[in-house]
């Protein structure tokens, strides 16, 4: 070959590989610029620059995000999106603008409250980090405040410095009318949080939109990673120094709103189990099944104690069974004298309210409508489940609880499958018989 046709075919070679990626690059601009566009209801999002790469990864660096309300922001070190590469390269800038892909993962690293202001900072912290976290935090027998909650000086107290966080969000569009997530949220010495459900499009166009999708189950997972501690040695100190007076008056507290404000109160049981809630290293799952079906930003708008009256809630330590959280009725022949004339007083400047709330002028209910037929699957059921070892998979158990992962192995009775957990990567067992069906992303 002479060196003329060498050169030649070194150009072709290199404008093989330049002309793609360069696509890739230019296209990622549009890709970020999409992902973004459905954030924007939140606040202002500002980043420095854009990494890309040939296998679809698409990194955002120097992310600096403020919430609509708020002067205070939050910064994030860098904000990972693995991308379809065929979507990158094919793909023109205005559907990438556009359209989310049916599929995405993207992961938040680092993020931390910026020191420009404390406002955002206050408010999640007057809120127990809800809805980030669920359960008041053990707030309840110590918290100074209202809700109740931590003071700022109490949080001070528990935690020195602000928190970090790590945060993963996995979807996957199952359907015209579905959507599969899984939301993991780390804090490093903290906790560790998952919330996964489905969410309902209220149509089947092409482009997806979140606002206007509708939740309707929930399914909550807590391991604490040495925040329970913190609080429990803080608590302890306003309780003489006792651990167990600390989490006897936490319960007792419990029992007072739910006496004064719903007629009800927890058996011994249930309140036992709340007790051991607050120990060190403990693990909770939870499900969450709304009395009322909410539009996601409905749902956002909810304060935690709404939240837990419009859901009937089931709830389980590590792989226990799961249990329904029932309230009984109160036994007066506990109550003295006294604290029963001052419930009963209370119970009737609330019922009071309510029945002023009730006369107030109503709003319109929704109507949500399900819509049957016309739907293009994205994913296919496997029938052979040994044929998806290896392969990365969505499993649905009978409690509609949605797993992503790779399959690893199956044996007689279980599917062992590599999942996101905390930091990193971790195997969990499942029993076949509780697998409803496996798919994979067309």
């Amino acid at each position: 070959m002479s060196n003329r046709n060498k050169i030649i075919v070194l150009a072709i070679l290199i404008a093989l590989v330049a002309l793609p990626y360069w696509r890739i690059k230019n296209n990622s601009e549009f890709f970020v610029r999409g992902v973004m566009n459905h954030l924007e209801h939140m606040g202002t999002w500002n980043h420095s620059s854009i990494e890309s790469s040939l296998d679809g990864n698409v990194t955002v660096h120097g992310v600096r995000f403020t919430p609509n309300g708020f002067k205070q922001s939050i910064l994030i070190n860098s904000i990972s999106i693995h991308a379809d590469m065929r979507k990158l390269l094919f793909s023109g800038p205005q559907k990438l603008t556009t359209h989310v892909p049916n599929n995405l993962t993207i992961s938040f690293k680092n993020i931390s409250f910026d020191n420009n202001s404390q406002d955002y900072l206050t408010a999640a912290e007057k809120q127990n980090y809800w809805p980030m976290a669920a359960g008041y935090l053990g707030a309840f027998g110590c918290g100074t405040g209202p809700e109740p909650n931590f003071s700022p000086e109490q949080w001070r107290g528990i935690m020195a410095t602000s928190p970090q966080f790590d945060i993963e969000l996995n979807y996957s569009l199952v359907d015209s009318y579905h959507i599969d997530f899984n939301l993991n949220i780390e804090s490093t010495d903290n906790w560790y949080i998952v919330w996964s459900g489905t969410l309902t499009r209220t149509s089947d166009i092409a482009q997806i939109s979140f606002q206007d999708t509708i939740v309707e189950k929930l399914y909550y997972y807590h391991a604490d990673q040495g925040f329970n501690k913190k609080r429990n040695d803080f608590c302890a100190q306003q309780n003489n120094e006792s651990f167990s007076a600390y989490r006897v008056r936490s319960a007792e507290e419990i029992q007072t709103q739910l006496r004064i404000y719903h007629g009800k109160e927890m058996p011994a049981m249930l309140s036992n189990q709340y007790q051991r809630s607050l120990a060190e290293n403990i693990e909770i799952n939870a499900i969450f099944d709304l009395l009322e079906p909410q539009y996601i930003y409905e749902f956002a708008d909810l304060s935690q104690k709404d939240f837990f009256i419009k859901s009937d809630i089931e709830a389980a330590f590590g792989e226990s069974d799961y249990k329904q959280i029932e309230l009984a009725d109160i036994d007066f022949l506990e109550l003295d004298i006294e604290t029963l004339r001052t419930e009963l007083e209370a119970k009737e400047a609330e019922a009071k309210r309510l029945e002023d709330e009730a006369n107030a002028p109503k709003e319109l209910l929704k109507t949500i409508k399900h819509t049957v037929g016309g739907e293009t699957p994205n994913e296919y059921v496997i029938k052979d489940w040994n044929e998806a070892i290896g392969e990365n998979i969505r499993v649905r158990t009978k409690r509609g609880r949605p797993i992503f992962g790779k399959l690893l192995s199956i044996n007689k009775t279980h599917l062992t499958i590599a999942t996101r957990y905390m930091r990193g990567d971790a195997t969990i067992s499942v029993a076949k018989k509780d697998v409803v069906r496996m798919t994979k992303t067309r």
